[in-house]
């Protein structure tokens, strides 16, 4: 899925604004070098799933605003969303709200607050974590569910918007 799209359905999804994110930093310099509004998305090939993010930080300030996009998996071979059952109707995006961010020396790390997966309908956490060059930060994030559901991994970027 490209980048728009993806953009377009997270504000057209989102019904109110991101909540505020606490923000940690090591000191003034790396929050400046984290201020801005970052888009981009993150995939998962292991469950298929993938989405849109978005952030904004102030300048000066350390509270961000975001939140993450989570598009239900790919269709399997017979069609069907590989969360959805026979006869059940396909998921809608899920909003996530990213919970904290913490920023030292162009190492970027945070946690969403935990969210039911559609797959297993359990509750699960992700912390993410990435590398701030300039005006893009790439990573990679973990997500673990209960103790008989194995971890998944996958990567995300942003992209510091221009102007």
């Amino acid at each position: 899925m490209t980048l728009l799209p993806c953009l377009v359905l997270l504000a057209a999804c989102a019904s109110a604004p991101p909540r505020p994110v606490s923000v940690q930093a090591a000191g003034a310099a790396d929050l400046e070098a984290l201020a801005g509004e970052w888009y981009g998305e993150y995939s998962n090939v292991g469950t298929g799933r993938n989405g849109a993010i978005r952030m904004t930080l102030t300048q000066g300030g350390n509270t961000a605003y975001g939140d993450v996009l989570m598009f239900p998996a790919e269709a399997r071979d017979d069609g069907r969303p590989e969360s959805q059952a026979p006869g059940e109707m396909a998921r809608s995006p899920q909003p996530l709200s990213i919970r904290f961010i913490a920023v030292e020396g162009g190492e970027v790390s945070g946690t969403l607050d935990p969210y039911r997966d559609p797959a297993c309908s359990c509750m699960v956490s992700t912390t993410f974590k990435g590398r701030l060059k300039g005006d893009v930060i790439e990573g990679t994030f973990v997500t673990k569910g209960p103790p008989s559901q194995l971890t998944q991994e996958g990567r995300w970027r942003v992209d510091r918007k221009k102007g």
